[in-house]
């Protein structure tokens, strides 16, 4: 039998800050008071990284204490709503994106005391398919594979490249994706890239290579296929495709929120392959993140204070965030 993993769970409200759970029949508890805490990402040697803010962002580390955790260096990222990082190859930096305000990339020394030692403000207009969502550029999510980095870039319907020398990134090139995409999440399965276009409401894929070359042909189903309508379509009550992941399978899943359902993909048979399986209730509303662990999903359900997996479910005030903890 598989033993049910330990949880760490961004809560974004005034005193949300970080909550445990041990993904089954237990409560959750809170474990560090940290005002409006929008992303977790425990790092190898046991700190764990968060990010937060509005226009005044922040980059928080913490370690552990006891059963708690205690803010042990914090950082202004400036920018505004910085929304993900990710470890690069030495495992002693960290790429941070800023959605917000100047749309940048910041390249976050972890060795000593913690500092930035890059920022990248991403240059030119936005695609302005999509009125009052793509008026600049709006980095959402960074994909490390490699020595590359692949940014989604919202505002520009573009995939921007970079290329890690072991100091710094530089952008060496960008990938478009089809006019009002609006590209937020990433994943890889294989030679597969998988992406979540969150004005469009659907998911993209094309091989990885053909990506980094900047020169996709990129295949598209819908996220959802409820009477939800897409931010690129206009009016009515619409979905907003987020978080994508892919299991070992190939089974794609993209959490929809406003339809509220989680959009069940296959991807196993490559890029050019992607169909649309079917489609479940996510169990609650505005599922804001999926995470998979053995290839079962967990998610957190922002507007219902819940985080659910498959051996039971919790009560977190606006869960935005999962990750887990190997103890």
């Amino acid at each position: 039998m598989t033993a049910q993993p330990t949880l760490l769970i961004a809560a974004r409200t005034p005193t949300g800050g970080l909550w445990r759970w041990d993904g089954a029949t237990g409560p959750a508890e809170q474990v560090a008071d940290a005002p409006d805490t929008a992303f977790v990402l425990p790092l190898p040697d046991g700190r764990v990284i968060t990010l937060g803010g509005e226009e005044d962002g922040h980059l928080r580390i913490f370690e552990r204490r006891a059963d708690r955790y205690a803010v042990v260096a914090e950082l202004a990222t400036k920018g505004g709503q910085p929304c993900h990082a990710a470890l690069l190859p030495d495992r002693e930096h960290l790429v941070v994106v800023n959605y917000y305000l100047e749309g940048s990339l910041l390249v976050v020394g972890l060795t000593g005391s913690p500092r930035i030692v890059q920022r990248i403000v991403l240059a030119g207009p936005g695609a302005e398919v999509v009125p009052g969502r793509q008026e600049a550029p709006h980095p959402h999510f960074a994909l490390v594979t490699g020595d590359w980095v692949v940014v989604s870039d919202l505002g520009c319907d573009a995939l921007r490249l970079f290329r890690w020398d072991g100091r710094a990134v530089a952008q060496v090139g960008a990938c478009a994706t089809p006019p009002g995409s609006g590209p937020r999440h990433l994943a890889v399965h294989g030679a597969s890239l998988v992406v979540s276009a969150e004005l469009s409401n659907e998911v993209l894929a094309a091989p990885l290579a053909d990506v980094l070359a900047g020169a996709a042909q990129w295949r598209a189903q819908p996220a959802s296929r409820t009477a939800f309508t897409s931010a690129h379509d206009g009016d009515g009550p619409l979905t907003h495709p987020g978080e994508i992941t892919v299991a070992a399978s190939g089974r794609v899943f993209v959490a929809n929120r406003g339809a509220g359902t989680l959009g069940l993909l296959d991807v196993s048979g490559g890029a050019a392959g992607l169909r649309f399986d079917t489609e479940i209730d996510a169990g609650g509303s505005w599922p804001q993140h999926v995470a998979l662990r053995h290839n079962e999903p967990y998610i957190a359900l922002r507007d219902d204070d819940l985080v659910i997996g498959p051996g039971g479910r919790a009560c977190v005030p606006s869960p935005v965030w999962v990750a887990f903890l190997d103890e």
